[in-house]
């Protein structure tokens, strides 16, 4: 039994996925595809579009047979955490045999290659990498500055190689890999025809996710905009959630933010993510912002990603704080396998895991409390507070009261 893992956030599903879905499947000769997805909160610092249990059903009708959910404490953290979260729970299934990723390069021996320089870090990256952030250079800026140092004379545009996030998830693949021991087999594809961030849809049949999250966000016909981008199964579920759980963004979560930012200003730096320059910055806004938006602006520095000041706000919102992070880091990060929904034909595959992992699997909520340590239950209910928070904000915003985890269920797809 061949078994291949891919790592997704779905937001939303699109013709790009069913793309890496087909190429992982005929490149590795797979028999089942396996798929770490991130729950209701996705790693750009921001809720899901739409929630975790429609697009766990868009990707079984599109061919995954199996998806898991990737803890929110990992699935909201830095791209080195969600990558090595995300392999490290496949790689703890014991029987995955490959991961397949897209990357801009689609070039696994460059990957490899500055994967290797990241983890063994040689004295002139250090030297490099020192000196940029003395600089004033944001981490990730003064680590592409590095690598350019140190790489650049052998890997052509490395510096534009370095932008582009699923470039650098693919290293972060590799990485925890490489840190993990893991016999799992990396593979990656060129990105289908867009770019991660490509605002635009400049072809006829796919957009990036950004592109289809600001049509869903267009309140004019936005849900018409995703039809030829999308399968006809995801079209259709857009259509009939529009306006009834759909879309959800960054901003309904304003109010909650806004209050969090009046009773934490204190103590902001607990919170994942939020370094003291980012404190000192939002108590001297605190008067003026109001919005999600606002503040992910407000506090916009030449010090801290975009992505990253997100991150700071929604683990604020969430309660997330550094020590629950650094809690569960030396734990193999995953500490059970969550099951969100599987195809009805999938059954060998369910059987192989179990005869393989020694983690906990997931099936029934209720089953949860008496299968888990109490640091793995604390690492669930995590999840499930944060899920009943976005539940909150949909009814709120639509009137619509969405299943808890606790009476959702597994989502089990019959074609």
């Amino acid at each position: 039994m061949k078994i291949c893992g891919l790592v997704a956030e779905y937001n939303p599903f699109h013709n790009g996925h069913i793309h890496h879905m087909q190429e992982a499947r005929r490149l590795t000769g797979c028999d089942y595809l396996v798929v770490a997805m991130s729950g209701n909160y996705v790693q750009r610092g921001t809720p899901a579009v739409i929630d975790k249990y429609e697009r766990t059903r868009m990707a079984l009708e599109a061919g995954a047979d199996l998806v898991l959910e990737i803890p929110v404490l990992f699935s909201t953290a830095s791209a080195e955490t969600f990558a090595t979260a995300a392999v490290s729970l496949l790689n703890q299934l014991g029987c995955v045999d490959t991961i397949l990723f897209g990357t801009e390069i689609g070039d696994l021996t460059v990957l490899q290659e500055l994967a290797e320089v990241l983890n063994d870090e040689p004295r002139m990256f250090r030297e490099y990498l020192q000196d940029g952030l003395r600089s004033g250079m944001s981490f990730p800026a003064a680590r592409a500055q590095a690598l350019d140092f140190c790489l650049g004379d052998r890997i052509e545009n490395l510096s534009d190689f370095l932008e582009s996030p699923n470039n650098i998830l693919g290293i972060e693949y590799l990485r925890a890999l490489y840190r993990l021991g893991s016999p799992i087999q990396p593979m990656t594809i060129h990105r289908w025809k867009t770019r991660h961030n490509d605002p635009d849809a400049e072809f006829p049949d796919v957009a990036s996710a950004t592109a289809l999250r600001e049509m869903l966000y267009d309140d004019d016909g936005g849900v018409e905009k995703i039809v030829p981008y999308v399968t006809p199964y995801t079209a259709r579920e857009f259509a009939l959630k529009y306006g009834v759980c759909t879309p959800v963004r960054a901003d309904d979560f304003s109010l909650i933010l806004q209050y969090r930012m009046m009773t934490e200003i204190d103590h902001l730096t607990d919170y994942l993510d939020f370094a003291p320059e980012l404190r000192d910055r939002a108590e001297n806004l605190l008067p003026d912002c109001y919005t999600f938006k606002e503040w992910a602006n407000a506090l916009n520095t030449r010090n801290f990603t975009h992505t990253r000041i997100n991150r700071a706000l929604l683990h604020l919102i969430l309660g997330i704080k550094t020590a629950d992070f650094e809690e569960y880091i030396d734990e193999d990060f995953c500490m059970y396998a969550r099951i969100l929904g599987f195809r009805a034909g999938s059954a060998p595959l369910l059987s192989e895991i179990r005869r393989n992992t020694n983690l906990p699997i997931i099936s029934k909520m209720a089953d949860a409390k008496n299968i888990l340590t109490p640091k793995g239950l604390k690492l669930l209910l995590m999840d499930v507070n944060t899920s009943n928070l976005f539940r909150s904000v949909v009814y709120n915003k639509f009137g619509t009261l969405l299943k808890d985890d606790y009476t959702a269920g597994i989502i089990k797809y019959t074609e």
